[in-house]
């Protein structure tokens, strides 16, 4: 037992301990000033548990490219292989810290050729001689965690290491996506390509037609230039998607980690959107707590907390206990002989009294570093909610302008359904009947884009809630 060795005195060292407890430095006044807001109340938002969103949400748009793309991406991007460091780099940052909880062993050897002092406290028979001064030892140290500074440093940590976790989940939802976005764009241009042809082939036909009625008096060539000129820009237009589509075929290989070589390999899409999503009638706000982004920024919170603990255990006197056995000699050969052994073992006890503020600011920038997690905390709740607003509203609005781009349809559907009457009875040529099929195509072009953009806020929406939408089910009907 300690207590037995000769020369330590336990209970005088319980008694310096209090002694210097009483004597140390404090930290009244020092605290943290942000507190954790409720996130903003927003129409549809409900507190009431909803169905858990589809972790591959993008299946929903049955397209076996897009799943393909998708999980491409997520298996080789990049920016994935980062994070997943990250996540090491925390664990082993972790491991160091928790090193500190427990007893340290090293076996050090030492051996020094020298020339003694004939004036010193050496044996006369090594005075003014040389020789080698030898050790082997084996040390130890333990730090007693009295006020659990080593425990609140660990629980830091791990708490990192969460966040580093989440922080990779947060890449892999801004990267599926991304993916998905680009990939509906991709399907706009294919869409609005293939229209675009169908206008190019009635404007090159009405061009046709005006020449012919040019020629024979019938029609002014100023008409004939009108329909030249829509010709050509037809076919700009046409050109321009096609760039447009090169350019989202190599974005989408390079999510891949492919690169664009891989461009080859993706062709038109074929989404459904039919059997996409629908808009929930209320959304449980527990979704916006499952954010990646959120639930990243709650362990930061959190890992603050514990590096506060741990600051303030500065504050307070430090025991660690030393140890060390083994052999010490003048003269190699001396070493290992039974009269060269040593050994020790005794308290350090260490207690702050004047350090300038340091220990004072130090725990006032740790206080600093919750502020400012709180309040980015709070910053992204309202972001969130904000977000799901902006989506909701998008998604509203493109619904009703696609409905009102259904009933422009429907007038020039029946526009053209006239004009093709009175060609049929000779009452007019076939140009008001390819004007009205160019017209009611032009209104296509526009409504594919509003579906577009109404799959986007989809999109948007989802990335808003952290991954995945379904419709909640309301709880009278659970």
């Amino acid at each position: 037992m300690i207590k037995n060795i000769k020369g330590f005195h336990m209970p005088a060292l319980v008694v310096l301990m209090l002694m210097l407890l009483g004597g140390c430095a404090g930290y009244k006044g020092i605290s943290t000033s942000s507190n954790i807001n409720d996130a903003p109340e927003l129409p549809g938002i409900s507190s009431e548990k909803g169905i858990w969103p589809d972790e591959k949400w993008w299946e929903k748009y049955n397209d076996s490219q897009l799943n393909r793309l998708v999980e491409e991406t997520l298996n080789n991007n990049p920016t994935l292989g980062e994070a997943q460091a990250r996540i090491r780099e925390a664990r082993a940052a972790a491991g160091i810290v928790d090193s500190d909880r427990f007893i340290q062993v090293n076996l050090g050897a030492e051996s020094m050729f020298q020339r003694f002092t004939g004036n010193g406290s050496v044996s006369p028979e090594f005075a003014e001689k040389t020789d080698t001064v030898n050790s082997l030892k084996l040390n130890a140290a333990y730090e007693f965690d009295l006020w659990g500074k080593n425990k609140a440093d660990y629980a830091a940590a791990m708490g990192m290491v969460k966040v580093a976790e989440i922080d990779a989940e947060t890449a892999r939802l801004a990267l599926a996506a991304e993916v998905v976005q680009s990939y509906l764009h991709l399907d706009l241009v294919c869409r609005q390509e293939a229209i675009s042809v169908e206008i190019l082939g009635i404007s090159e036909r009405l061009t046709e037609l005006r020449s012919k009625r040019y020629a024979a008096g019938l029609d002014s060539e100023q008409r004939v230039k009108y329909s030249q000129r829509d010709s050509a820009a037809v076919k700009a237009d046409i050109r321009a998607l096609q760039e447009t589509q090169a350019l989202l075929k190599n974005k989408l290989g390079a999510l891949t980690g492919k690169g664009p070589a891989a461009s080859v390999d993706i062709h038109a899409p074929a989404v459904s959107y039919d059997k996409g999503f629908s808009l929930p009638a209320f959304l449980p706000v527990e979704l916006i707590a499952r954010r990646p982004d959120i639930a990243a920024q709650k362990w930061r919170i959190e890992a603050m907390e514990k590096r506060i603990e741990s600051a303030k255990t500065d504050f307070y006197p430090n025991l660690n206990l030393n140890a060390f056995a083994g052999f010490d000699s003048i003269g190699l050969e001396n070493l290992l002989n039974r009269g060269s052994g040593v050994f020790g073992i005794g308290p350090a006890v260490t207690l702050p009294l004047f350090n300038g503020g340091r220990l004072k600011s130090s725990l006032a920038a740790r206080n600093a570093e919750y502020d400012t997690a709180v309040e980015r905390y709070n910053t992204l709740i309202i972001n969130a909610v904000q977000e799901i607003a902006d989506s909701i509203a998008s998604w509203k609005s493109a619904e009703s302008r696609i409905s009102e781009y259904e009933n422009i349809t429907e007038k020039l559907a029946e526009i053209k359904k006239l004009a093709e009457i009175n060609y049929k009875g000779g009452l007019s040529s076939n140009i008001p009947v390819l004007e009205a099929e160019s017209g009611l195509l032009a209104e296509m072009l526009f409504m594919e884009n509003i579906k577009i953009q109404k799959a986007n806020a989809g999109v948007a929406l989802i990335t808003a809630l952290g991954g995945g939408l379904t419709p909640a089910v309301p709880s009278e009907n659970k």
